[in-house]
């Protein structure tokens, strides 16, 4: 699977393809795939910047978990896994 781009270089594509919008010299079909481009972008970014928000939230607030990128207690730690579940455990909605 291709990395996902940095939110940089999704930020300046959102916005060629607003400009290209902005034109208004692109057919129907195409500006309607370039809609729905920006807007699933768009979407992205903003899940990129909800989760930078709330990282930065919880760093003020003294309060470090791991955010995938790497282990809260530093690159060293290894992740912790969940306890194994056993065969007459009842599910649990948490």
């Amino acid at each position: 699977m291709a990395e996902a781009p940095k939110f940089e270089e999704g930020l300046a594509a959102l916005e060629k393809l607003v400009a290209d919008l902005e034109q208004g010299d692109l057919g129907l079909d195409e500006a309607l795939k370039r809609f729905e481009k920006g807007v699933k972008l768009a979407g992205q970014l903003q899940g990129a910047l909800d989760q930078s928000q709330r990282k930065v939230e919880q760093l003020a607030s003294g309060k470090l978990e791991n955010f995938g990128d790497e282990p809260a207690g530093g690159a060293d730690e290894a992740p912790k896994k969940a306890p194994k579940k056993k065969s007459g455990d009842s599910p649990s909605l948490f």
